[in-house]
């Protein structure tokens, strides 16, 4: 399950980014998973749930995931556009288009810190 790998990743790049004792106070994660980035969200959250069951400092800390849809741009009219039934066609002049601009990523979107 590449999930839990994932999971860690996070953690260690918000450890690097803010070091323990900002992280004591860490309320909420924002994830943005793109439907190409073969990340399952539901198997993620799992995987993070198991995590704070062996990291304390991220015991209270909550996961929210946002799915991104998958969005190309077409080279012929300089549109973007929405891929629908994973069928890469410009929806303003019907082309076909490779050039994805969004839908595989995986990235911290943003924190949330308890500032009391």
């Amino acid at each position: 399950m590449h999930e839990t790998s994932i999971i860690n990743s996070v953690a260690r790049t918000l450890e690097m980014e803010f070091g323990e004792d900002r992280l004591n106070s860490l309320e909420r994660i924002f994830l943005k998973v793109g439907i190409l980035s073969n990340i399952e969200p539901r198997l993620l959250m799992n995987a993070f749930e198991a995590f704070q069951q062996t990291y304390p400092t991220f015991s209270k800390v909550s996961l929210e995931i946002e799915s991104t849809p998958l969005v190309i741009h077409c080279s012929s009219c300089d549109v973007d556009s929405e891929v629908q039934n994973y069928k890469f066609i410009c929806k303003s002049c019907g082309a076909p288009s490779k050039e994805v601009i969004q839908g595989e990523e995986m990235l911290i979107h943003k924190v949330e810190f308890n500032d009391d």
